[in-house]
């Protein structure tokens, strides 16, 4: 990490070392997003499982949180076995079945932004569609490259609107925004 950074402050001298940390910081942060809410989605799908007396419990919680790490999702696992579940359980038993799991298959959708947005300055938005947009466009790999790149181009656009209204002065908005009975000249 060391060399990352030593090669970030010759590129640039002033903010290379921060966007080295951003990103790391947003591999944490989707890496904590991704796994820690995988195993609470699968420990929950266990549970229910558990209670309900499916057969097989334990295999089908692992492939719930496998599915969950590999970015599939549980849907794939959950769905069918609701299904199942209307036919080989009584009316009551399948209706208290599916009442459960539908909520745990839908955690990770919500649940995922807000873990991983958290602890970064970027706006959640700007790291949801990262995730998004990576892991459609670069699979497993982009789940982790395009928050990455989308964080450091927020804050480079953020640094650069920042720079340009520093070089503009501090009354450059007042400038723009000023009553046009006035002289322009007159500063």
């Amino acid at each position: 990490m060391g060399a990352v950074k030593a090669f970030s402050r010759h590129i640039e001298a002033n903010r290379g070392e921060q966007f080295v940390d951003l990103a790391g910081a947003t591999i944490r942060s989707v890496s904590r997003g991704v796994i820690g809410i995988s195993v609470l989605q699968a420990a929950a799908a266990g549970i229910g499982l558990w209670v309900a007396q499916v057969p097989g419990a334990s295999l089908i919680t692992f492939g719930v949180l496998i599915f969950g790490i590999i970015q599939l999702g549980p849907s794939l696992i959950i769905i069918p076995l609701i299904i199942w579940s209307w036919f080989a359980m009584e009316a009551t038993s399948a209706l208290l079945f599916t009442a459960y799991m539908i909520p745990v298959n839908l955690m990770d959708n919500i649940l995922k932004p807000i873990v991983m947005g958290r602890g970064l300055a970027t706006p959640m938005p700007v790291i949801f569609i990262g995730v998004i947009g990576g892991t459609l466009v670069h699979g497993m790999l982009g789940l982790f490259l395009g928050p990455i790149v989308l964080a450091v181009v927020w804050e480079l656009l953020l640094a650069w609107i920042g720079d340009g209204a520093m070089r503009s002065g501090p009354n450059a908005v007042d400038k723009i925004y000023r009553d046009p009975a006035e002289k322009v000249g007159a500063d």
